[in-house]
């Protein structure tokens, strides 16, 4: 089994565009679908965010060309949780879609910090990992990346 780390400043990502403008809050990415070429729903939870972030976060997307439509769905003590549909895509294409072409899966949660996307993914075989890297070096500033030899145990725990 192998394990890809990665960090990107992704070319024409609205949320890592969105984590530049406001480098201080820690967007957990626990999912969303693409809908067509031009389309995605995501939500995205805010990480302990002062009232001053989420303004600036709403601030944002109010002003987004590239947001559709968004909501707050969920206050709790430590998150923000927001509902939102963007109104176009990179043109070099979501990481998400780039890992599942590669044949790998990732493991965790999409976190997008300081204009960084940070990502953990897995894969059985290193060429799959390998080549997701030469994918990544396409679709924006590929910080860092390392893949590591691990077992499947660590990986499920």
């Amino acid at each position: 089994m192998y394990l890809l780390e990665f960090g990107i400043a992704h070319e024409g990502c609205v949320v890592n565009e969105l984590s530049r403008a406001v480098p201080n809050v820690k967007f957990i990415c626990p999912g969303g679908f693409v809908i067509n070429k031009n389309s995605a729903d995501e939500i995205l939870a805010l990480d302990n965010p002062t009232d001053s972030d989420l303004e600036s976060v709403i601030r944002f997307m109010n002003e987004s060309s590239s947001i559709d439509n968004f909501s707050v769905v969920e206050k709790t003590i430590n998150r923000v949780f927001i509902y939102f549909r963007s109104a176009s895509a990179p043109e070099v294409g979501y990481c998400s879609e780039a890992v599942e072409r590669n044949h790998c899966f990732g493991i965790g949660h999409e976190i997008q910090h300081e204009g960084l996307e940070q990502w953990r993914v897995g894969s059985k075989n290193r060429s799959d990992a390998e080549a997701l890297v030469s994918d990544l070096k396409g679709m924006g500033d590929l910080q860092y990346h390392k893949i590591s030899e691990v077992s499947w145990e660590e990986l499920s725990g």
